[in-house]
């Protein structure tokens, strides 16, 4: 299966006919005309994605009479200032479902004191549901489901545009912004013991019900993400972009967070208003082994070392460099340099062919460190505190391992995290594009959840290191991050993706993966491996990246 990360080098025919047989007739031309300037509205494409979607009429008259009625009710909290929701809630396929209208005092226990039935909705500023809403959350609601949320969209009158497709539960993305959205159901159980642990501090209006979500990915036994836009948010004016809440009570969301869950951290505002960032205090700094592969290549290797001594806040560290075969003879004279010149730097040389698993595995028998960071020579920091970042990230209590925010020269995206199954195994996220284009927020910008991050700078505790084995070196040249990544996975860690640790890559955008035929065809026989060994993980598709997304692109875009 190809992706258009493989279109890199080829003609303008060979590209036609990989979206002729990929696409179709329709899409492609709309490729061509974009390319010869004329614009094509993605809102029209949307709408057209809706119609094949969404219930028919006949398809909704059937909901009302699927025996779901009555099964649950419901009791809908309308935000202050949404009383004219009500009717909107009326009109569910699925009843009953009792309004209460939130008024200026209310606390979280006049809620959960005068809430009917099993489940609470709340409903927020501008927030319109679709008339199967109730219905698909019954379902989800069968299964036993404590917290439910869908995707969504906003609307203008009847057109709807700008969808947000969401990961599955991701507690990471959520303490970045409020990504449940203005919509979402709580089992009235888990609402009680929400209020029983916050002691009367929990917020109910003015922060999109931030505090109430954040409190409730803590405490929920079963969280079920549905992948439909379910509801839209209204627009006013021209708004067309992406929507989260801006105001101070975000912040005070997380910070409340951090006091109940006895965590000590920063709250800072991103520099794109409505995203946030904690910066969690560090009880000591672990002394982290920095292990990197070379061969030749020492103006490469001199610029990473450099940008890591003159620009990382972070001190304790070793780097291990792992030589690999060099011939340059002014190669060997800079590893002597560099040891006399500090202590932390020590060399350690690997007999025999290249094999990335294997020389990692290697280096990691003389590091001390009890975190590893693998990183490539070609890479550059950027500022002060990529390290201080990473490690945070991989303390965090159920994490093995995190990777980085990676950009070309050109300040392009190189690596955001992998996206398993795109392309038929798995490939970068965001891949050549730019993370501050709002077409691409909120995955750009937020530390998240991902199933594998390349190996380029990839940070593990020793310990998750050692309970899956290390590396493994049947992937020689290719995969072996990501069926790294996939074993971590496997024994029920979680890997993060930070964006706040930044730093360069100059791999070349335009080298494709292999140059020679041999180096293609084993390239292909680890692909190969790599479906065989992981075809149910592939097909299960990848739980932080949404079943409506393409998996042939890097954009986060339809599956049209």
């Amino acid at each position: 299966m190809l992706s258009d990360f493989d279109l890199e080098g080829k003609n303008k025919v060979q590209k036609a006919a990989y979206y002729l047989k990929n696409y179709g007739v329709g899409y492609t031309g709309k490729k061509a005309l974009r390319k010869l300037g004329v614009p094509i509205s993605q809102e029209s494409e949307y709408m057209t994605f809706l119609r094949r979607v969404s219930p028919s009429k006949a398809e909704l008259n059937v909901q009302r009479k699927s025996g779901l009625e009555g099964r649950f009710h419901f009791t809908v909290v309308l935000e202050q200032g949404e009383e004219n929701r009500s009717m909107d809630w009326k009109k569910q396929t699925v009843l009953p479902v009792s309004v209460m209208k939130l008024k200026e005092g209310k606390t979280a226990e006049d809620i959960l004191n005068k809430a009917k039935g099993d489940y609470l909705v709340f409903s927020g500023k501008g927030a319109v549901p679709r008339e199967n809403f109730l219905y698909e959350i019954c379902i989800a609601a069968e299964l036993g489901a404590d917290l439910i949320y869908t995707d969504e969209d906003n609307a203008r009158g009847k057109k709807r545009f700008r969808p947000f497709f969401k990961p599955d539960a991701s507690l990471e993305f959520l303490l970045n912004f409020q990504y449940l959205g203005r919509i979402f159901v709580i089992k009235k159980e888990l609402f009680g013991k929400i209020v029983e642990k916050t002691k009367g501090e929990l917020t109910v209006s003015g922060d999109d019900w931030y505090d109430i979500a954040i409190q409730s990915f803590l405490l929920a036994g079963q969280i079920r993400h549905i992948p439909k836009a379910l509801f839209s948010n209204e627009m006013d004016g021209e708004g067309t972009g992406f929507v989260r809440g801006t105001g101070e009570k975000q912040g005070d969301a997380l910070r409340h967070y951090l006091r109940t869950e006895g965590l000590k951290g920063n709250v800072k505002s991103s520099d794109v208003p409505g995203f946030f960032h904690v910066e969690y205090e560090l009880k000591e700094e672990p002394l982290v082994s920095i292990i990197i592969p070379n061969k030749d290549h020492t103006d490469d290797l001199k610029l990473c070392l450099d940008s890591l001594k003159d620009k990382e806040s972070y001190e304790n560290y070793e780097v291990i460099i792992a030589e690999n075969n060099s011939e340059d003879k002014a190669t060997f004279d800079y590893y002597e340099k560099i040891q006399r010149e500090d202590e932390r730097i020590h060399v350690v040389t690997f007999q025999g062919g290249f094999n990335y698993s294997a020389i990692n595995n290697f280096a990691v028998e003389h590091a001390l460190g009890e975190i590893f960071l693998f990183l490539n020579n070609d890479t550059e920091f950027t500022d002060g505190n990529a390290l201080k970042e990473m490690v945070s990230s991989v303390l965090k209590p159920g994490v093995g391992a995190c990777g980085a925010m990676l950009y070309y020269g050109d300040n392009t995206i190189q690596h955001a995290g992998v996206i398993i199954g795109m392309g038929g195994f798995a490939a970068h996220a965001l891949w050549s594009l730019r993370d501050r284009d709002e077409t691409y927020y909120p995955f750009s910008l937020c530390e998240r959840e991902v199933s594998a991050v390349t190996g380029a700078c990839l940070m593990v505790r020793r310990k998750v290191y050692e309970e899956v084995g290390g590396m493994g070196e049947d992937f020689a040249v290719a995969l072996n991050d990501v069926d790294f990544c996939m074993k971590i996975c496997e024994k029920g860690y979680k890997i993060l993706f930070n964006p706040y640790a930044k730093l360069y890559h100059y791999e070349s955008k335009s080298r494709g993966y292999e140059d020679t035929e041999e180096k293609q065809k084993r390239f292909q026989k680890e692909i190969n491996r790599f479906q065989e060994k992981w075809e149910k993980e592939i097909q299960a598709g990848d739980k932080y990246y949404n079943p409506n997304l393409t998996l042939h692109r890097a954009d986060y875009s339809m599956d049209i």
